[in-house]
């Protein structure tokens, strides 16, 4: 029977990976650098050291690198560094809240952000638990934070589900042997991915005709 459900946050609750991808295309573009989809994409849900370690190689350097995050912030900064929920995300949250089922959050992105981002679209309420990349060694795709937002619950990992958009992150769910709902956002998931997950649905709102 499931008790909890393990929520990623950029690019399955809130719509940014989309929004932050475009604008590091152009932020480096201001500065002469032709930076691609394909190279973001390598970046989404690994923790922050990761990212910006492939990401300072990806740019060619430190100096570019901060020059870039520079330009990302001034952008994100015009939309108060607020981004939507997902279609479905707050129909969901209310299902499981009414259902007494237990909502957290297990996110790659450091402790702030995911608290800011998610107070910004007055969801933070209804996680009771939440998990940041910051909180292990290893991110994803290990499954240490899934281990870890398991272990808070106080629950078995037969009592839970994850909702997942990448692969990196949906690798890391079942490598800790959760049952894993995947929702696309920017890239589609593998073979592997498909085989092992629970269910591959198109949107968090497609979910709820399951239930």
């Amino acid at each position: 029977m499931i008790k909890a459900a393990i929520f990623d946050m950029d690019g399955l609750l809130i719509d940014s990976e989309r929004i932050i991808m475009q604008a590091c295309i152009a932020a480096a573009a201001e500065i002469g650098i032709t930076y691609t989809q394909a190279e973001y994409t390598e970046l989404i849900g690994r923790a922050w050291p990761d990212s910006t370690h492939r990401m300072i190689a990806q740019l060619g350097g430190e100096e570019n690198f901060n020059r870039v995050m520079q330009g990302l912030d001034a952008r994100l900064a015009e939309h108060n560094h607020t981004f939507p929920l997902k279609a479905g995300a707050l129909d969901l949250l209310n299902h499981y809240k009414i259902n007494g089922i237990i909502c957290s959050v297990a996110s790659s992105s450091p402790t702030h952000h995911i608290t800011h981002r998610l107070s910004q679209v007055g969801v933070l309420d209804f996680f009771s638990h939440i998990t940041s990349g910051q909180e292990v060694t290893h991110g994803k795709p290990s499954p240490d934070i899934y281990l870890l937002a398991v272990k808070k619950l106080g629950l078995d990992a037969a009592e839970c589900i994850v909702f997942e958009d990448s692969e990196t992150g949906a690798c890391a769910a079942i490598a800790a042997g959760l049952k894993v709902v995947v929702v696309p956002d920017l890239l589609q998931p593998s073979k592997y991915v498909r085989e092992h997950c629970q269910q591959v649905v198109v949107s968090l709102e497609d979910w709820l005709n399951y239930l």
